[in-house]
């Protein structure tokens, strides 16, 4: 089990007995708790195994108890206790917009609101009306997220779905009767979003002998996925002609949904080329949509490789990036996809955070893994001062940290440090720091932090104001959004890709797997319009600093190649680009 899973138990906990009322006391030491356990560099079981847990300030008796009841059980039994009296839903109040820990108690406690369901119908009758603290604003905006998270209902981020997918592979890899398996779908075409994992295997012997060993592995393999195996009734393949193949249907993860397709060798490779696209990509394939409607066997596929297949259909080879959209089957006939960017083409991060401001690591270690990665710059950009949850640097800390990042670039060989600053775009388009501070920085990465309720056209003509300001080279996560949880603040993003060009301004792709912003369907549009793209972590600690590989995936899937993307350029050409005297 990952440190981030142990974190999650901890968040969870905290946040029903916020909802409940419980004591501050207690609801703090489990926030505590988890945000030191998800920044971790070691295992927590290592870390306990070595007996050097509870050096860690924050960490106890009692949350180390728990985390070995965990990472033994997969669970334990104060979480379950609370899941039991409150029901996991409980914990989608807090994840709604206009609903904090207050009003969520008042909710559950004194309307009996216990899930989103009970919130849908309590909007509806009018319940809601009138309640104190509860004015029209807020009931409009809990609405708006109602919607926005009932459409994300069930789906898991790609992070998420990757650290279940390896313990599927566990589980498979310990059966004797898979030959080999690819995951598929979803988590193969890497969304930012997943609906279901998918998993095409090919069998060493009799497929069904295999689907049996496989079911009563499953049912059996309890933690910490709690799969349940579900064969349901009437069941119609998206993709018709995937009928007859043997499937094995289950939920893991609290009800995610996962299909495993059984096949022999000579089918394997044809399964997955039929699985990996959404069904409008492969419905703009030619002979291929005729076929599967048909329930046609490809018989003439059998015992081809992928890049075989698309070659005896007059294509290339289309990456699983890129199998979401039918428009890169138009530039796979034509022959005229994109060489698209490799994670190791990223020389730079030009977004990331130390414990000057509200990251987990100092900046020496932070610095060190920036070399382990072999960058060839690293840019130091804390919270500016109006990010006081952040611990932000006001003028004297940010000057502070200036000299102090450039002493230790001194110092130190083999990558060139440059002093930034994550600055805030205030509600006016104004920024935290005078011109004249600003002059002094390497890098400026500017974003939105706050105010995030104003009109569509108070907002755009705030990141506007902020693109047209000299000193400004980056616009960090341009849409606010958190994935799954939080929807994109109101901004018209096709007048600030044009602002962007017109300025020479960098949008950004953030790396955080919450956020994932700009989304693909933006980048496409920034490409278009011939604005840069940055790929950037925003770690705020060592273990995030593997976030650009996330980060990558949305490049790769909105068709962005090497030369697309700022970091991706050696230090000389990037001081040009920015016109900046970068040392």
């Amino acid at each position: 089990m990952k440190n981030i899973e142990i974190s999650v138990i901890f968040k969870n906990i905290a946040k029903l007995l916020t909802i409940k009322g419980e004591a501050s006391f207690r609801i703090k030491s489990y926030e505590k708790a988890a945000d030191i356990i998800s920044d971790l560099a070691e295992d927590v079981s290592e870390l306990i195994e070595a007996g050097k847990f509870q050096s860690f300030s924050g960490i106890g008796k009692t949350i180390e108890d728990k985390s070995k009841e965990i990472l033994e059980t997969g669970t334990c039994q104060a979480y379950e206790k609370l899941i039991a009296e409150m029901g996991i839903e409980a914990l989608d109040l807090l994840e709604l917009r206009g609903v904090g820990g207050k009003t969520a108690g008042v909710l559950y406690n004194d309307l009996g609101i216990k899930n989103l369901n009970d919130l849908s119908y309590a909007l509806d009758s009018g319940k809601l009306q009138g309640v104190k603290g509860i004015g029209k604003k807020t009931l409009e905006t809990i609405s708006d997220s109602l919607i926005f998270l009932k459409t994300y209902k069930g789906t898991r981020i790609l992070a998420r779905c990757l650290d279940i997918a390896k313990h599927l592979s566990k589980i498979l890899d310990n059966c004797d009767s898979v030959n080999q398996y690819q995951f598929t779908g979803d988590v193969r075409r890497l969304e930012e979003v997943c609906r279901s994992i998918e998993i095409v295997v090919e069998c060493s012997d009799d497929i069904i002998a295999t689907k049996n060993a496989l079911v009563e592995t499953f049912s059996t393999h309890q933690q910490p996925l709690q799969t349940v195996i579900n064969e349901p009734q009437n069941y119609t393949a998206k993709i018709p002609i995937l009928e007859p193949i043997e499937k094995i249907h289950l939920f893991v993860d609290s009800g995610l949904p996962v299909t495993v397709y059984l096949c022999s060798a000579v089918d394997f490779e044809s399964v997955l080329f039929l699985t990996t696209p959404t069904p409008e990509h492969l419905n703009a394939i030619p002979s291929v949509n005729e076929r599967c409607e048909s329930k046609e066997s490809l018989t003439e596929l059998q015992n081809k490789t992928e890049v075989e297949i698309y070659d005896k259909l007059g294509m290339s080879f289309i990456p699983p990036e890129l199998r979401k959209y039918p428009d890169s089957v138009t530039l796979a006939i034509e022959d005229q996809l994109p060489q698209l960017i490799e994670f190791n083409d990223l020389r730079g991060d030009l977004h990331t955070h130390t414990d000057w401001s509200d990251g987990a690591h100092c900046m020496e270690d932070m610095v060190e893994a920036a070399i382990a990665r072999e960058l060839d710059y690293y840019a130091i950009t804390d919270h500016s001062v109006s990010s006081s949850v952040a611990n932000g640097l006001d003028q004297q800390r940010l000057l502070k940290q200036i000299k102090y990042v450039h002493q230790l670039n001194e110092k130190t060989e083999g990558i060139t440090l440059l002093a930034g600053s994550e600055v805030d775009i205030l509600r006016d388009g104004s920024l935290d720091y005078s011109d004249e501070i600003l002059a002094q920085l390497d890098i400026v990465v500017a974003s939105v932090h706050s105010n995030f309720t104003l009109s569509e056209a108070e907002m755009t003509k705030r990141v506007i104001c902020a693109i047209e300001n000299p000193y400004v080279m980056i616009i960090g996560h341009l849409t606010g959004r958190l994935l799954g949880r939080r929807q994109e603040y109101p901004i018209n993003v096709p007048e600030i890709i044009h602002a962007a060009a017109e300025n020479n301004t960098i949008l950004e792709i953030n790396g955080s797997p919450s956020r994932l912003d700009l989304g693909p369907e933006y980048v496409r549009q920034a490409k278009e319009a011939g604005v840069l793209i940055a790929v950037n972590t925003d770690a705020h600690s060592i273990p995030e600093s593997e976030r650009y590989k996330y980060g990558v995936n949305v490049a790769r899937r909105s068709g962005l190649t090497k030369e697309d993307v700022l970091n991706t350029y050696p230090l000389e050409q990037l001081r040009q680009i920015l016109n900046r005297d970068i040392s």
